[in-house]
């Protein structure tokens, strides 16, 4: 799932406060699943974190799908508009945004949530209405087991992927051998715990010593924890949400003389907040550093000016496979929520912007995922595989 927490914004859209109105203000009805014409275009929602804590990523996810959409209107008779919903990656607003996505007849598929725990909280609501939900950074493993099978996607790995190949690239890039120590340390969230539990087991398995500890997210003095770090601990695995807190971490290990590894997930990739650790995980590759996208790239910096983090690519990809279902489905110049649905499970892109073919299997998953894997050098992240 979407884990990292960045600065808090200061102000809230009006047009995501318009869209929480109307959820309120009418029932969470399913819309009808009669057929609506194409000839007027076809309209996706969008459930992202456009305003507060996290509101960068949000920002960055939505830009990527308006910029794809965008692009294609300029070009195709068949127009495809974008539907704003703005969660603050809180599931209960997540889950009063879709339920006017599900009320608007209109909407006949959506790209998010960001998160795991909206996912969770919204899949009913978005089952029930026949709409296809497709996330571009919820990575909690259990999302796919099969409740929402047919409805809910993504094209990012899941953390079941995640764990082996960090504990992969410790011991055949760290040099993590058997009997070598490794310390894993959980934020005692859902998220953390099941990341460590796999990487640990993983190593585990390869003869690596395991020395598992728990800390709290509000925690700020590590020193107890640092103490633990021996001339032993080969590598310190940090499967965090907050990149600010793995940085006091590693700050504070530093000016006690500790030399071990500090390796982050997913969750604190943030190259102005994590700056202080070596290695850190993520689920998408860095578009920016991909020459075959350097076109695209430019574009996107010239329609929406500033920066780019590698949470914002992968809605890109899943507003083109949108257009590709969506093209499928209008051929008769009519479309429905289920039609869309079963035609953007059979969508396969031989190339994307991520620099992998992408297609979905059958529980909705990411087929042939990986995770990347950055080096911090310098303050900035390298990719190293």
């Amino acid at each position: 799932m979407l884990k990292r927490v960045g600065l808090i914004a200061t102000a809230t859209s009006v047009a995501a406060l318009a869209v929480v109105a109307s959820a309120i203000a009418r029932p969470a009805t399913v819309a009808a699943a009669s057929a609506l014409s194409c000839k007027s275009g076809v309209s996706i929602g969008m459930l992202a974190p456009i305003t507060g804590p996290v509101s960068s990523i949000g920002d960055d996810q939505l830009h990527w799908a308006e910029y794809y959409f965008n692009t294609w209107n300029k070009t195709h008779k068949l127009k495809i508009k974008l539907v704003q919903g703005d969660t603050q990656l809180q599931p209960a607003l997540a889950s009063t945004v879709s339920q006017s996505f599900a009320s608007n007849s209109k909407i006949m598929g959506v790209i998010g949530p960001a998160g795991s725990d909206e996912v969770q909280a919204v899949g009913p609501i978005l089952r029930k209405a026949g709409l296809a939900f497709a996330s571009g950074s919820a990575t909690r493993v259990s999302l796919t087991s099969g409740a929402w099978k047919g409805y809910f996607f993504r094209d990012v790995p899941n953390d079941g992927v995640q764990g082996p190949t960090d504990a992969t690239f410790m011991q055949t890039k760290l040099g993590v051998s058997s009997g070598d120590s490794v310390m894993i340390i959980d934020d005692q969230e859902s998220y953390s715990t099941g990341l460590a539990d796999i990487a640990g087991q993983a190593l585990a398995g390869k003869g690596v010593k395991v020395d598992r500890e728990s800390v709290a997210q509000t925690a700020t003095d590590f020193s107890s924890l640092i103490a633990k770090i021996t001339s032993t601990t080969k590598v310190v695995f940090l499967p965090w949400q907050k990149a600010s807190e793995a940085q006091l971490f590693a700050q504070q290990a530093k000016a006690q003389g500790k030399t071990a590894i500090i390796f982050g997930s997913d969750g604190t990739f943030d190259s102005s907040n994590f700056t202080a650790g070596n290695y850190v995980s993520f689920f998408a590759p860095d578009v920016t550093t991909l020459p075959a996208d350097a076109k695209i790239v430019a574009g996107f910096h010239k329609a929406f000016p500033g920066g780019t983090s590698p949470f914002g690519a992968p809605n890109y990809v899943l507003a083109q496979m949108y257009a590709a279902a969506i093209t499928t489905s209008c051929k008769d110049n009519k479309i429905t929520r289920a039609e869309l649905r079963k035609n953007f499970a059979k969508v396969s892109l031989k190339s994307t912007i991520l620099g992998t073919p992408i297609r979905f299997t059958a529980n909705g998953d990411l087929a042939g995922a990986k995770f990347h894997i950055f080096k911090i050098v310098n303050g900035k992240y390298e990719t190293v595989q």
